[in-house]
């Protein structure tokens, strides 16, 4: 299973990660470059303002599962924290196991109630508000996004519990929780 989360951190950060600042990129470009048409030659894409936006909101939900692998995602740890630092080890896994499985869930039912609706969008056709851009495509981008971050979830349900029954971290080489201090 070490193998398989290894694996999983790597797509995620270099490959999904990369797309993810491509996209981020080449919106930033695109708006930047209409700053000067719009403002010094008074013209425009049509499109530019969408496709910004859309690109943008796509690279972050790409990131979702990776801010998650990384510890980098806001996170309501109060509980988990006090509850260590109180000496209650198995007690703060449990909460933690519990919120872990909660997101995953979450992120199931999203994928599994969304994708009919992105499916929806594909057949009629719908489109950004330019009428130029499909709109199908991001709605699919951010299903994915959620999978990989209910996949990640799962990673951690597995290291939590395991780590509650056994006494023993799975993956003692990834970064746990408690090591970051923003």
């Amino acid at each position: 299973m070490s193998t398989i989360f290894r694996s999983w951190l790597f797509l995620q950060d270099k490959l999904l990660g990369s797309i993810a600042g491509v996209a981020l990129l080449g919106a930033t470009l695109l708006a930047i470059i209409e700053i000067p048409r719009r403002y010094i030659f008074g013209v425009t894409f049509f499109w530019s303002q969408d496709a910004v936006t859309y690109f943008i909101t796509a690279a972050c939900f790409l990131y979702f599962g990776n801010a998650l692998a990384q510890r980098t995602h806001l996170a309501v740890t109060v509980l988990p924290e006090w509850l260590q630092k109180a000496g209650k080890q198995k007690l703060s896994l449990a909460v933690r196991s519990l919120a872990n499985m909660l997101g995953l869930l979450f992120c199931v039912g999203f994928v599994w109630f969304g994708w009919p609706g992105a499916e929806r969008t594909m057949m009629i056709g719908r489109m950004t508000e330019s009428m130029v851009i499909p709109l199908w495509p991001f709605q699919f981008v951010l299903l994915v996004g959620i999978a990989m971050l209910g996949i990640t979830y799962l990673f951690h349900f597995y290291r939590d519990f395991l780590w509650l029954v056994t006494g023993k971290d799975p993956f003692p080489w990834d970064t746990i929780y408690t090591e970051f201090e923003l």
